[in-house]
């Protein structure tokens, strides 16, 4: 992994974690009564964890391991390799359920289940970022 250009997403997803934390963080009436801002923090969510899906697959294309069969087995096979610990994988799979509603059945989104389960989500991501730093010897 290119420490530069690791460094670039790694970076370029925390400012979407940063945005989507600004809107998400607002008191639940004021999140909920916005439709934009409810909008703009998915989709703030959306590319976040998107950067993360694509840091674990190239984390696992250049250890060299055969890649997963889908997106919700990325940081499972990460996990199994000891490259991140479990409770981190189990807490992932949230951004990538989250990701794939937001991707293709967005109007079902329920978006105050997001505002109360985007704490953890949003750290559990953070975390993640932190060892492909780590792992990029950022």
């Amino acid at each position: 992994m290119r420490a530069d250009v690791v460094g670039r997403e790694i970076a370029s997803a925390a400012v979407r974690l940063d945005d989507a934390e600004a809107i998400l963080f607002q008191p639940p009436e004021e999140f909920l009564a916005d439709i934009d801002d409810r909008d703009l923090a998915c989709f703030y969510l959306f590319l976040a964890i998107q950067k993360c899906i694509d840091l674990a697959a190239d984390w696992i294309v250049h250890a060299g391991w055969a890649p997963p069969e889908d997106d919700s087995s990325t940081f499972d096979l990460l996990a199994e390799r000891q490259a991140i610990d479990r409770d981190l994988a189990v807490g992932l799979r949230w951004a990538v359920a989250l990701w794939r509603r937001i991707e293709r059945e967005y109007w079902k989104v329920n978006h105050a289940s997001v505002q109360s389960e985007s704490r953890e989500g949003i750290f559990n991501l953070r975390r993640f970022l932190a060892a492909v730093a780590t792992e990029a010897g950022l």
